[in-house]
C-alpha cells in the first residue's frame, strides 16, 4: 500500500517542539518587526567594505575561474553594492 506524504507549506510557521517538556513550542512571523528595526539600524559600511573584501578574495583565489571570469565577477560584485569600488 503506498503512503502519500503530505508536502508542508512552506509559508506555513514551522512546528518545533519543547525538547524539555515535549510540548509544542510557540512560534511566531516576526518578519515585518525585523524589516522595522532592520531599516533603523545605521549601516556599518566598513563591516560590509570587509565582507565584499573576503568575497572579492574568494573570487580571486577561485582556480575555477578565468582571469577574465575574476575580473567580470569582481566588478559585477562592486556594481551591485552601495559601497563603490
Amino acid at each position: 500500500m503506498a503512503t502519500s506524504k503530505k508536502t508542508p507549506d512552506p509559508a506555513a510557521p514551522p512546528r518545533l517542539t519543547d525538547p524539555t517538556t515535549g510540548a509544542p513550542a510557540p512560534t511566531a512571523d516576526v518578519r515585518a518587526e525585523f524589516e522595522r528595526l532592520s531599516r533603523q539600524t545605521p549601516p556599518d559600511l566598513q563591516a560590509d567594505r570587509a565582507f565584499v573584501e573576503s568575497k572579492i578574495e574568494l573570487i580571486r583565489t577561485d582556480p575555477r575561474l578565468s582571469e577574465d571570469e575574476k575580473k567580470r565577477a569582481i566588478e559585477e560584485l562592486w556594481k551591485r553594492l552601495p559601497l563603490g569600488g
